[in-house]
């Protein structure tokens, strides 16, 4: 993920910019030639990083061909992430994914330096779920022996969700014991999502924020409920804010009898999102489960709820179904059925007549995804390399 991509800006810089208060920071980051060809996001990020005190080191990103693209970026990658350090004489490394920690290690073993292992979600069955992975191949045992070799070598080990750490535990058995385990979600900028005046509880517009597209999110689930939707609320509209192609959203909406009259696709940069979302009255997402999705935690899910709105969501997705339940915040669904779909739509317009739903919604946010928070528990990371331990 480069910084200059959406869930860069407020993922990676967003966590920076409070940090930076307390820390110096250099940032090496990877960017794809199309997010470096707009010289003026180029400019404008530099910009901020410099306001902030952020020394930031863009490498360009090689895609193809893949292996000797990977090859040579993580080269790139070595050499100056080992530059950097001998410039700054850092305190900690903090890798973000796994083949950053895997660098990392390696500078540890050369100089000392501890380093932060935040493997956020479980990458390599991400992208076999996505279909981008063969389990049991090559690369894929290759990145099995790097995760088990960061868990060893890190100071900390950074996961998005508790599930996350639980399956670890699972895992690795008393390996993982000495391991020092932190939870960070993927947070939120709370100043920029707050709850919008509804003058009617009423289902007005309900959507999706972000990738539909991936192997990951269940896209048929998606308009399995939106049809549902339709046909129980005629004056409903349904919308999907993304990036993504949409003739191709169109036909699949079409394909599940949806009105094409019902449904708005369009994109915004990660500054409209907020604004998007105020429009909404409720938001779906529904994710693939398994082993992939225990360690990951939806973005749009802290956007939606810091909104003080509602979320129809499947279990089974990191800790999605335990904060949806414990704070009373939306609908769950278990299964692509008719039926169900009926069901959580129901269920959705019920939940909309309790007064205290924004609320709960907005602590549930607060207490889960707060930016401030997740700074914070990176912050006491920071801390304990200082102190050497």
């Amino acid at each position: 993920m480069g910084l200059l991509e959406p869930l860069g800006q407020s993922q990676v810089l967003g966590y920076l910019r409070v940090l930076s208060r307390g820390h110096r920071i250099t940032v090496v980051s990877f960017e794809k030639p199309a997010e470096l060809a707009d010289t003026a996001a180029v400019a404008a990020l530099r910009a901020e990083c410099e306001a902030h005190g952020i020394t930031w080191r863009p490498r360009r990103y090689h895609h193809r061909p893949r292996l000797l693209a990977t090859g040579w970026d993580l080269l790139v990658y070595t050499c100056t992430a080992i530059v950097e350090y001998r410039r700054i004489r850092a305190d900690v490394i903090h890798a973000r994914g796994y083949i950053s920690s895997t660098v990392a290690s390696m500078i540890k073993m050369m100089f000392g330096v501890p380093f932060i292992f935040d493997m956020r979600a479980f990458w390599p069955d991400e992208m076999i779920v996505a279909g981008r992975l063969r389990r049991g191949s090559l690369v894929h045992r290759l990145l099995m022996w790097a995760e088990k070799w960061c868990l060893r070598q890190s100071l900390a080990v950074v996961s998005l969700t508790e599930a996350g750490v639980e399956h670890m535990h699972r895992v690795y058995g008393p390996a993982a014991r000495d391991v020092r385990f932190a939870v960070v979600p993927t947070c939120v900028d709370l100043a920029k999502f707050r709850p919008a005046p509804q003058p009617a509880r009423e289902l007005i517009v309900v959507g999706s924020v972000g990738s539909v597209l991936t192997g990951w999110f269940r896209l048929d689930w998606l308009m399995s409920f939106f049809r549902a939707l339709s046909v129980a609320e005629p004056s409903v509209q349904v919308r999907i804010v993304t990036r993504e192609d949409e003739n191709a959203l169109r036909r699949r909406a079409a394909e599940a009898g949806i009105p094409a009259d019902r449904l708005e696709v369009f994109g915004v940069p990660s500054s409209g999102v907020p604004q998007a979302v105020a429009g909404f009255s409720a938001a779906a997402m529904f994710f693939e489960t398994g082993i992939a999705k225990l360690g990951s935690c939806p973005t749009r899910m802290g956007e939606i709820l810091a909104a003080g709105l509602p979320v129809v969501a499947n279990p089974g997705v990191g800790d999605v179904g335990e904060i949806i339940e414990r704070y009373r915040v939306g609908v769950l669904v278990t299964e692509n059925t008719d039926e169900s779909m009926r069901s959580a739509v129901a269920a959705l317009k019920a939940l909309l007549n309790d007064p205290d739903l924004s609320a709960r919604c907005r602590r549930a946010a607060e207490d889960w995804f707060s930016l401030e928070k997740g700074a914070a528990r990176y912050d006491e990371l920071y801390a304990l390399a200082k102190r050497g331990r």
